[in-house]
């Protein structure tokens, strides 16, 4: 079977997969709110189309596509196992209906959910680095607002203007030394 085939299995058997997925979140891990609860059916669509192409290159986009549905409050342990344990349903589902896998088309599959998982745990790390900048920047006190001084053309006319007394004692205080002239 060809990489085309291994992608129209995946469209294929998707609800399978995604079934045996719940079961073993469920039994296994006991997780209320799995973290691919949301991201699984896309991830699973993705896989099948990037994996059903004759070129196999699959697009950065399908795995940020994917990643963004990942729920941010799971810890990276847990969803590296879940996403074991979709790599077991996977596998679990094809084998249980008989059909052969060539080995380069698995390691293929492999590769693309690894890929994926990355994807996922990289954007977790962003969302936490994120969440606690907020949080860092929520305890900072808001600064006193201070009364910005007086505009230049309105500090002009709240002056009076000055007396000779004034400029008398204003050239007391800082004498002015001039430069002789040659």
């Amino acid at each position: 079977m060809g990489a085309t085939g291994l992608g129209l299995l995946l469209e294929e058997y998707r609800s399978e997969i995604a079934a045996g997925w719940r079961q073993g979140v469920e039994r296994e891990l006991g997780v209320k709110d799995p973290a691919l609860a949301f991201a699984l059916s896309p991830l699973l669509r993705e896989a099948a189309l990037a994996l059903g192409g004759e070129a196999r290159r699959p697009s950065r986009d399908a795995w940020t596509r994917c990643s963004v549905l990942v729920r941010s409050t799971a810890s990276p342990a847990q969803l590296a196992r879940e996403f074991k344990l979709l790599h077991r349903a996977l596998w679990e589902t094809l084998r249980g209906r008989g059909v052969p896998v060539a080995p380069a088309d698995r390691i293929a599959a492999d590769e693309w959910f690894q890929e994926a998982l990355a994807e996922s745990l990289d954007r977790l790390e962003r969302v936490r680095i994120r969440a606690a900048a907020l949080e860092r920047a929520a305890v900072v006190p808001p600064i006193a607002r201070q009364k910005p001084p007086p505009l230049p053309a309105r500090a002009a006319k709240s002056r009076r203007p000055p007396t000779e007394g004034t400029i008398a004692r204003a050239a007391a205080e800082q004498p002015i030394e001039l430069e002789p002239l040659t």
